[in-house]
């Protein structure tokens, strides 16, 4: 479920005119959030003339902005570091805060999580110190989003920032704030799976909306609460809402938002059992975000797909958009690295041609006669083929990082997600085409937030690489565990029936059970749970194979952790 972040634009708009009444950067933030390319040409015009070292950064600081709502993410990333390098410079705590919460949103949605919470905090730190209260709550909303993002899980956390800001919305009588505060309560409890208290949270975002009578954020709510009503079975309320929802949109002439509520009502009519109803919905859906190149939503859109044509009998195409599924999958993941390692490659250059320029200017100048020339030139013969090799050297160092940061968890140093599937799906296909037996155990550490909270994320950290350690002792050869996210892992063991599956699992909680963290803290004593599945007909595919695993450690978490569970027959 998507946040609204209705504040952000208060936000900026209340740190510009903090920071200086009627400034080119004031004049271009506002301008910005609304006309982007409006605001990118009025920096281009303006930047010239300025000689003002902050009039400099905050407008650079605006091109960032603008960049980032224009979809141009990475150039957006110089601005911000620009602008935060310049502010720190001329100690100009104004302009440092806008920058710092720009930059750490900029980070949270790029995946860099630890970063952007830093970021966030420390501009949230600066707002407290110059008592601006309503960027205080603007950072603080900031903060409470980049916790309840899925990646990073720390629902609890978001939950009691939210809450805050809640009680200051209803002091002040802000509406649309208030409203925005409850619609995100209600997003976060949902990706608890809390249904019943996030249905009531978006009916009071909705109330709230209908008194101020705007339809789009009407729209907004209606959408977000038939999710939930259809999750909950309340099929014919939920498809009302999104009918409504797609009426409102498509007076507005919104197309985002009529393929938004289309991948909805899809997904709803599919939960009702009315397959068919659904697949001309979700085509559609899928039709605009194929042109819009929207891989979030067609990761959606080709999972409800599939269990629609599933649901209908179409066994093919079922398999068929399961398959798209992961391709959309990869090409995620793919995007998001290639984004940081194409960083990378541009700064390597970059810094190689300045000190290249830099030696030969040294050169040129020195050279006063023709022996000195032809000494020059030789010198920097030498030069060039040392600078090659040693490029060449970073060069395979650099592709050899890369390799290992697309494959391997850093932490663990386990395949990451994206190399465990790749080997699971090579292992499933042989298996298939080989008829020998395959099962995947799904872990999870036991209280680990509890771990976290108690003593800190680097304890939990330790906990984690010493648990991976002991997991992989017990596996046998061939066997592969990766770190799927957070605290969980999963477990591929090649030529193993379901009896000998669960075998290994235990041996895998009983070595982890021995784990020893008394130098962490004595009182300390990590466990796991595990659910087992094995491969079969009625379960052909991967992603079919790892719920059935997912659903069987829920199952030994509810029957007391500590314990492996086979998925049901």
């Amino acid at each position: 479920m998507k946040l609204r972040i209705s504040l952000l634009l208060s936000g900026l708009l209340a740190t510009a005119a903090a920071w200086a009444a009627d400034t080119p950067f004031e004049r271009c933030i506002s301008l910005s959030a609304t006309n982007p390319a409006a605001a990118l040409k009025q920096v281009q015009d303006e930047l010239p003339q300025q000689k003002d070292a902050a009039a400099i950064a905050g407008l650079r600081l605006c091109r960032g902005h603008a960049l980032l709502l224009s979809g141009k993410r990475e150039q957006a990333v110089d601005e911000f570091q620009f602008a935060v390098s310049e502010a720190e410079r001329l100690r100009d705590n104004s302009l440092l805060a806008a920058a710092l919460l720009l930059r750490g949103e900029q980070r949270g949605y790029d995946g860099q999580y630890a970063d952007a919470i830093a970021d966030l905090k420390r501009g949230y730190e600066l707002m407290v110190q110059r008592g601006d209260v309503l960027n205080q709550n603007y950072a603080l909303n900031a903060i409470a989003n980049l916790y309840a993002d899925s990646n990073v899980k720390d629902y609890e956390q978001a939950l009691q920032y939210y809450r805050k800001l809640l009680i200051a919305h209803l002091a002040k009588g802000a509406e649309q704030d208030t409203a925005t505060t409850y619609f995100n309560i209600a997003s976060t409890l949902e990706k608890m799976e809390q249904l019943p208290a996030a249905q009531e949270q978006f009916e009071q975002a909705l109330a709230i909306d209908h008194k101020r009578n705007v339809g789009s954020d009407i729209a907004y709510d209606e959408r977000a609460l038939a999710v939930v009503l259809s999750k909950r079975g309340q099929h014919e309320a939920a498809l009302r809402l999104l009918d409504h929802a797609l009426q409102q949109y498509r007076s507005d002439q919104d197309e985002e938002g009529v393929a938004t509520v289309q991948l909805s009502r899809g997904a709803a009519l599919r939960r009702a059992g009315r397959n068919a109803a659904a697949l001309a919905d979700l085509d559609a859906a899928r039709t605009y975000f194929q042109q819009h190149d929207n891989l979030r939503y067609l990761d959606k859109i080709y999972e409800e797909l599939g269990l629609a044509q599933a649901g209908n009998g179409n066994w093919h195409e079922a398999y068929i958009a399961r398959g798209e599924q992961m391709r959309v999958k990869q090409a995620l993941e793919k995007q998001l690295l290639d984004e940081r390692s194409s960083r990378l490659r541009v700064q390597f250059h970059t810094e190689q041609a300045q000190r290249n320029n830099a030696s030969l200017a040294s050169a040129l100048e020195a050279a006063d006669t023709i022996r000195r020339w032809q000494y020059a030139a030789l010198v920097l013969s030498l030069l060039a083929i040392a600078a090659l090799g040693v490029m060449m050297k970073r060069q395979i160092a650099q592709a050899r990082r890369m390799r290992d940061l697309a494959l391997t968890d850093e932490l663990t140093r386990l395949p990451n997600r994206r190399h465990f599937l790749e080997l699971a799906h090579t292992a499933l296909a042989q298996a298939q085409r080989d008829h020998t037996p395959l099962a995947f155990a799904a872990l999870d550490i036991d209280h680990f937030k509890r771990i976290n909270d108690t003593y800190g994320h680097a304890v939990g950290d330790v906990v984690l690489q010493r648990i991976s350690h002991a997991a992989r002792v017990a596996l046998r050869p061939g066997d592969v565990i990766g770190r799927i996210g957070g605290e969980e892992f999963l477990v591929l063991l090649r030529g193993t029936t379901l009896e000998q599956a669960m075998g290994a699992a235990e041996r895998i909680r009983a070595a982890v059970a021995e784990v020893d963290c008394r130098d962490q803290a004595p009182e300390l004593k990590p466990s796991i749970s595990i659910g087992v599945a094995a491969y079969d007909a009625l379960a052909g595919t991967l992603e079919l194979i790892c719920k059935r695993a997912d659903d069987a450690l829920y199952r030994a978490k509810a029957n007391g952790r500590n314990r492996v569970e086979a998925a049901l027959a």
